[in-house]
């Protein structure tokens, strides 16, 4: 059993899918990215140097304006922008052929780096223990995974993740895992947490500093963690390190639309009411125990130390 992507057809395609929420989790929009820019590289006759990167430029713009949260999409326009650049007095196909090369090993060392730290989380499960989670992460579910398929025996409690509740993909899996969960509301999450033996959850960006966005509520959760003593690991691959954070620029935490909280018959008028659908927020390093990445489990504040062999690795310095 494993977590798997969407099928992608086209550049748009993957577009649509990440406007429409279809695409969940950091790692699998960078995925998505790296798709897209090989989707345009094999499909379009783009035969004009200027018009194929004018091509990519606006495809990472619609991406990243899309999800300005997802440092993996950045990235991935970062390491498409690098082989260009490398490769700019090369002829149009040997361009193409360079950035079709460069997705697959985004695509490939996504997957691996992913399945080699849910080994690594797996081995923080212990038989009768239980574990707090919040939304839905494709990482945090490669741990559980891994767990349960070497017979340990735990339960989740899993908040629900509110407005869009993406938690219930998790339950889902969970149960096809034959794993038990314990599925409350965000709100009653100081309840229950003195059942949990410690805390996991995924990343959609890593800052430099060690600080985490994620999913509305990671903040909350980690900083209530410190409060009853409960260790908090993040469960992320390293491609979503945010290289912009290095200088001085802020994480993008993304709010959604308001018709995602509120129905048309809530209130009379909206006047004098400013509804805000805060999707994202920044929980800090101090706030995190561990960050379970490819390279073992390591302070948040060591995650930069290892950027420049992941970089290489996917350049082929």
């Amino acid at each position: 059993m494993k977590v798997e992507d969407l099928t992608f057809t086209s550049a748009d395609h993957v577009i649509r899918e990440i406007r429409n929420m279809n695409v969940k989790g950091g790692s699998p929009f960078g995925r998505a990215a790296a798709w897209a820019f090989k989707l345009v590289s094999e499909q379009e006759d783009i035969q004009d140097k200027d018009v194929l990167f004018q091509r990519y430029d606006d495809v990472a713009k619609q991406m990243i304006d899309l999800k300005p949260t997802m440092a993996t999409i950045y990235n991935t326009w970062y390491l498409v922008q690098k082989v260009l650049e490398q490769k700019r007095h090369e002829d149009i196909e040997t361009l193409k052929h360079a950035v079709i090369e460069l997705a697959d090993r985004i695509i490939d060392y996504s997957f691996e780096a992913v399945d080699k730290l849910a080994g690594y989380g797996a081995n923080l499960i212990q038989d009768g223990q239980t574990i707090l989670m919040h939304s839905y992460s494709s990482t945090l579910m490669g741990i559980f995974i891994q767990a349960a398929q070497a017979g340990r025996k735990f339960t989740v409690i899993c908040t629900e993740s509110r407005p869009l509740r993406e938690s219930r993909v998790a339950v889902r899996l969970l149960q096809k895992l034959q794993v038990p969960v314990i599925y409350i509301t965000d709100a009653a999450v100081y309840e229950f947490m003195p059942r949990a033996d410690f805390i996991v959850m995924g990343a959609d960006s890593l800052c430099v500093n060690g600080d985490v966005a994620n999913k509305m509520g990671t903040a909350m959760i980690s900083k209530l963690a410190k409060v009853c003593k409960k260790p908090v690991y993040i469960a992320s691959e390293l491609y979503k390190l945010d290289l912009r954070t290095a200088q001085g620029y802020p994480v993008m935490l993304e709010r959604r639309t308001e018709k995602e909280i509120i129905l048309p018959d809530d209130f009379e008028s909206l006047e004098g009411i400013d509804v805000i659908n805060q999707f994202f927020d920044l929980t800090p390093a101090r706030d995190v125990d561990s960050i379970i990445c490819e390279f073992g489990c390591i302070a948040p504040g060591a995650m930069i130390s290892y950027w420049e062999k992941l970089e290489c690795d996917l350049l082929e310095c």
